[in-house]
């Protein structure tokens, strides 16, 4: 189906849901995967351990950066061109991860790889807010967010199998192929979705003013940032575990995706049930109570790090009692804090979709990259960044979505 804008409108189907789910797996798809293959790859192109951790913040980086453009092409252009271009560059730098020599080089090409993948999660959402509205915009997204669930839960699986028989450079290869199955699926079923009217000019001058009428808005920025950092907790522990789990509880690689794997399951049905409850209850209700989880449990982790990094005496299982629930939470802030922010904004959802993506990658990178450069065989790292996170997400929404 190519339907556009100028013929029968579009309606979000269950098919062209489960097609927007798949562009928006690209994140979990690109990252978990190869995160049993870290300290592997590290020996193998003979970097350090924070050597290679940036090539999970460069994806990261490059991820929230590229979405300043994205969002806006996508207001211009229509959602449809600006994803297909994504998903062939996509393709192409996931073949040239594969064949990285060295770390730097790896660096340069995920970067690369983020810039092209972010064009089809932003837009996706932009196809949703296009579609639907409010409370069912979020449980439109919660689908999303439960089918892509599926991607972090199969990922460090595949990724640690895949390193097993064919080692890391198989695991790229994997990507590519996701990325040509995704751009046939979207090159057959994927409609334009943008409505003429809502069509803005890309000028440096009108991007500007429509990034600063976000920018001013005090609802728009809670809601971003209460997003942000409960994505900034996730990022670090997808930063610190692969070696803290690895290299200092002695978990195999095959068994972190295991582990990682449990944990999305609770992301999983989070985001079945916000799916469900949104329309009863409301986007807006849930996400107040939901961000108190992450200002808990945050908080717990990193009384425990403190204590396992002095005195060694906790062992692994009390901190995934932590990590599990603020982990899994993001399925009901995400979704509902997205639907709620982009909902007075049907003229430039593009735009306003991006902002929240710089915020989102772009300061998660950077819990990653402070994760990833202080590692010093404790927990305690990870655990002090996922901490402060959960207390930042609950007061970025006490303080300005209340207010705001």
């Amino acid at each position: 189906m190519t339907t556009t804008a100028t013929s029968t409108r579009p309606t979000l189907t269950p098919l062209l849901l489960a097609v927007l789910a798949l562009l928006s797996s690209f994140t979990p798809l690109s990252i978990d995967m190869y995160l049993p293959a870290l300290p592997v790859i590290a020996v193998d192109l003979r970097g350090t351990a924070g050597d290679i951790q940036l090539t999970l913040s460069a994806f990261m980086i490059a991820f929230g950066a590229g979405q300043i453009f994205y969002g806006p092409a996508g207001d211009r252009f229509g959602r449809r061109p600006v994803i297909l271009g994504g998903l062939f560059v996509y393709v192409v730098a996931s073949i040239g991860c594969a064949f990285a020599a060295e770390a730097g080089q790896l660096v340069l090409l995920r970067f690369l790889q983020g810039l092209a993948a972010c064009g089809g999660v932003v837009l996706a959402r932009t196809m949703v807010r296009d579609l639907a509205e409010k409370d069912q915009a979020a449980r439109a997204m919660s689908l999303m967010m439960a089918c892509t669930s599926i991607a972090p839960m199969l990922a460090p699986l595949i990724g640690g199998q895949v390193l097993w028989f064919l080692g890391w450079r198989a695991i790229f290869w994997v990507l590519a192929m996701v990325g040509v199955f995704a751009l046939v699926a979207a090159w057959l079923r994927l409609p334009e979705t943008l409505r003429p009217e809502y069509r803005q000019p890309l000028v440096l001058s009108s991007i500007v003013k429509r990034f600063g009428e976000l920018l001013r808005h005090r609802a728009f920025m809670g809601y971003a940032f209460t997003s942000t950092f409960q994505f900034s907790a996730l990022m670090s522990f997808l930063s610190g575990s692969p070696f803290v789990f690895i290299e200092k509880y002695g978990i195999a690689p095959r068994a972190f995706g295991l582990i990682f794997g449990g944990m999305i399951i609770f992301m999983t049905l989070g985001s079945l049930l916000n799916a469900k409850f949104a329309p009863v209850f409301g986007a807006s209700r849930i996400l107040r109570h939901a961000v108190i989880v992450p200002a808990i449990a945050g908080p717990a982790a990193l009384v425990l790090g403190l204590i396992e990094a002095r005195y060694g005496t906790i062992g692994l299982w009390p901190f995934l009692l932590c990590f599990a629930p603020q982990i899994a939470t993001i399925s009901l802030i995400g979704p509902n804090s997205m639907a709620m922010a982009l909902q007075r904004y049907p003229h430039m959802a593009g735009t306003a979709s991006s902002l929240m993506g710089v915020m989102q990658f772009g300061i998660g990178a950077l819990f990653g990259a402070v994760v990833g450069q202080s590692l010093d065989g404790t927990i305690a790292p990870m655990t002090t960044a996922m901490g402060i996170a959960g207390v930042l997400c609950l007061v970025s929404h006490r303080v300005l979505v209340r207010r705001g």
